[in-house]
């Protein structure tokens, strides 16, 4: 994906170059958020040590715990927070989730959803050799909340816009360029005439990536070959509840939603998350870190390349080889992935693994 930024925010990176301290809030969350973000923390802290960058962490408390704290799901300080930072680093949140992230999204103009998916080793799972990226209109559709709701009716209106369509759709087809060039476009065209306007705006953009292949899917049939077939896909380019509900399908095919990360990224802003929600159900000690890990290594990625940090590039991907490691090793696997590993033990082994590798390297 191209990243643009203001020419003001450009002029501010260039003049501080890789010694810029760049500020990261986060966003703990409710559940087992606290838990994996601490994990996630604590791993950047050590990489950026290990690559020489400075990353400087201020906490921005959203979600059900901090609606019982002071009122409100996302409390204006921690908002200024936000919008203030460099990136943001969010765990997942209850029941409050639309007043946090649907809101950050709108209101920050987030509108590119990215989540990838691929078959890992040590992760068990039907399929080999699956490599998905999921590109998710973000601030539009029926997510746009706009309902009315009586005792014996409820309306709601789905929303999309040729801008947004366009978009995103350049989105999905910058990252075919870079991929296996290939974008399917997953619409309900022959029920709602509507999704109409989001298939012309992707077959416009097509013809500007001569290179890449368009295809066009009902969002049933995508569901269905997703589960027969998933190695057709390169990337899938659709709207946002359809992004939502593919994204946990996908997520089932690689193993584990402990696995599954994404990135909400706007022209000048990038938030990161895990896709799972809480997990009330489970001690959080056992959580399983490792989406928001990943989720941090796309930070990192991101930052990278709009910086033009090579240190964090760098360490983005010794990140991501270190998860890699870790996840052949069964004594590292926590219990959604067939483990007795806790997100400590996660944790510990995984800085363990970044400084054999730099080291080595």
């Amino acid at each position: 994906m191209r990243y643009a930024l203001s020419q003001k925010r450009l002029n501010t990176y260039k003049k501080g170059g890789q010694s810029v301290t760049n500020l990261i809030s986060v966003i703990p969350g409710d559940g087992i958020g606290p838990v994996i973000i601490r994990s996630a923390i604590r791993v950047l802290e050590a990489v950026s040590e290990l690559y020489g960058f400075k990353l400087n962490f201020v906490e921005a408390p959203a979600g059900d715990a901090a609606k019982r704290s002071f009122g409100e799901p996302l409390p204006k300080d921690s908002f200024d927070k936000i919008r203030s930072s460099d990136a943001c680093l969010k765990g997942p949140v209850g029941d409050t989730a639309k007043d946090v992230i649907v809101f950050l999204r709108q209101r920050l103009d987030l509108y590119a959803n990215i989540r990838p998916f691929k078959t890992l080793p040590g992760v068990s799972s039907k399929w080999r050799d699956v490599d998905i990226v999921i590109v998710r209109e973000n601030t539009e559709e029926l997510y746009k909340g706009v309902e009315d709701v009586g005792e014996e009716h409820a309306v709601a209106l789905m929303v999309l816009t040729k801008k947004a369509c366009v978009r995103i759709a350049n989105v999905a087809f910058q990252m075919a360029e870079t991929r296996k060039k290939k974008v399917t476009v997953v619409h309900k065209v022959n029920v709602l005439k509507s999704f109409e306007l989001f298939r012309k705006a992707a077959l416009e953009v097509a013809k500007s990536y001569p290179s890449v292949t368009m295809e066009e899917m009902l969002v049933d049939n995508t569901a269905y070959q997703l589960v027969t077939n998933p190695q057709r896909f390169d990337v899938i380019l659709t709207t946002n509840m359809f992004g939502d509900i593919l994204s946990d399908e996908a997520a089932g095919i690689v193993g584990s939603l402990g696995l599954a990360y994404s990135a909400n990224i706007g022209d000048e802003f990038g938030l990161f998350e895990p896709i799972h929600g809480t997990a009330p159900d489970i001690d959080p000690s056992y959580a399983n870190p490792i989406a928001q890990i990943m989720a941090s290594k796309m930070m990192l990625e991101w930052l990278g390349r709009t910086k033009g940090n090579m240190a964090m590039l760098k360490a983005a991907s010794s990140l991501e080889n270190a998860v890699l490691s870790l996840l052949q090793d069964s004594k590292s696997l926590t219990p959604d992935l067939g483990g007795r590993a806790t997100a400590e033990d996660v944790t510990k082994r995984l800085i363990e693994i970044l400084l054999k590798e730099k080291r080595i390297s």
